[in-house]
């Protein structure tokens, strides 16, 4: 099992990003629907059943929260002034927004910036807005909002392996909230974290490796919105404003939307494929960022219990007394029949015929053969 521990951030200090690997697990957890985020993280564990110590680790923690009673109406400049509202979107204070009735889901992305308005340890926020509920009626609008945050921590993992297969459960995660206004003064800024232990040395995160990553991410999670609409049907798939188009089965979704980006894709359909797709989604965006940072070169092995199975036979002597005991009384008897035959000076017939051939004769016939026999010994 491999940490990703202080040395390691060295590297961030210094201003190294693998961003392939990085893109790679941001992919994987993005798209790849498979519920296992952390199944390509290092281990190794020969037995298939192991155990490791509590241990705690850099890592990326995922937070949603509800921003649907904060939605209000929206119409742009001119529009709806004759009370009609058709045509109006919705709107939440954080600056997210539905353009119009048409836009059935939008994804606005915010990365912090050098003012100071998220917390340092940020790396983007994401507002997700609908108009249909996911237990709704199709054509029912029902709007809905809900934003996500995805930051640097430190997590407290407990780990186990059993029959081949890791289980990873998060025990404690530590956050760093602090707003730091990177205009004031010079300097690095790099990001501070500090574990459970207070009297340890704190993580420390390079700024250059935060914004290198907070600039990947304002191009990939570009703001987007998925259509369904009749005028959009005749649009092309080339144009430049709708590049993705599917034909989706899930639910009152169903039919041929339009979206502005796969990534958008992605979250409409984990939105309407489970109940919670969205915290679902950006948790396996989390974890996968957390298996990228404890695969990367330089990090601390976590030395665990390999555990083996060894065969541990328990005599249980009370089912043997019954055989047991047969074969001694079996003993016993032949032995007490060899006694008795010795001491009556029986003779051994075992090897004579005269047994078979006297069987079932008559009284009369035997003791006349046994009177033959007893004149023939005294001759």
């Amino acid at each position: 099992m491999f940490r990703n521990d202080k040395n390691q951030i060295s590297q961030y200090a210094a201003g190294y990003v693998p961003i392939l690997p990085l893109k790679a697990v941001v992919y994987n957890g993005l798209f790849a629907e498979n519920g296992r985020p952390a199944a390509s993280l290092p281990l190794i564990c020969q037995s298939g059943n192991c155990t490791w110590e509590p241990f705690e680790t850099l890592a990326a923690c995922s937070n949603c929260a509800s921003l649907t009673p904060f939605i209000r109406r929206y119409c742009e400049s001119g529009t709806g002034m004759d009370g009609n509202l058709s045509t109006c979107g919705w709107q939440v204070p954080q600056g997210a927004r539905l353009n119009s009735s048409q836009d059935v889901f939008s994804l606005t992305s915010f990365v912090p910036s050098a003012f100071g308005d998220m917390p340092h340890s940020a790396m983007m926020r994401l507002i997700f807005m609908g108009t249909e509920s996911q237990n709704g009626q199709a054509g029912e609008t029902n709007p809905w909002a809900l934003q996500c945050t995805l930051q640097a921590c430190i997590q407290t993992v407990s780990s186990k392996v059993v029959n081949g297969t890791l289980y990873e459960n998060i025990t404690d995660s530590k956050l760093n909230d602090t707003i730091i206004d990177m205009t004031r003064g010079s300097g690095d800024y790099p990001v501070y974290l500090s574990g459970s232990d207070a009297q340890q040395e704190p993580y420390q995160l390079s700024m250059g490796a935060m914004l290198s990553i907070r600039g990947w991410f304002s191009a990939l999670f570009a703001n987007g919105s998925a259509v369904r609409t009749a005028d959009a049907f005749t649009r092309s798939i080339t144009d430049a404003d709708r590049a993705v188009v599917v034909n989706l089965t899930v639910g009152i979704s169903s039919g041929e939307t339009f979206f502005d980006s796969d990534i958008v894709t992605a979250f409409y359909w984990n939105y309407y494929e489970y109940s919670d797709g969205l915290r679902m989604l950006m948790s396996d965006l989390a974890v996968s960022m957390t298996t990228a940072f404890r695969g990367f070169n330089g990090v601390e092995s976590i030395q665990g219990k390999s555990l083996t199975l060894e065969s541990y036979v328990h005599v249980r002597w009370g089912f043997a007394v019954f055989p047991i005991s047969v074969v001694i009384f079996t003993a016993f008897f032949l032995l007490l029949a060899i006694y008795r035959t010795r001491q009556s000076q029986t003779i051994l017939w075992k090897n004579s015929a005269l047994a078979i051939l006297f069987y079932g004769i008559d009284y009369v016939t035997r003791t006349q053969h046994e009177v033959v026999e007893v004149v023939n010994k005294k001759k």
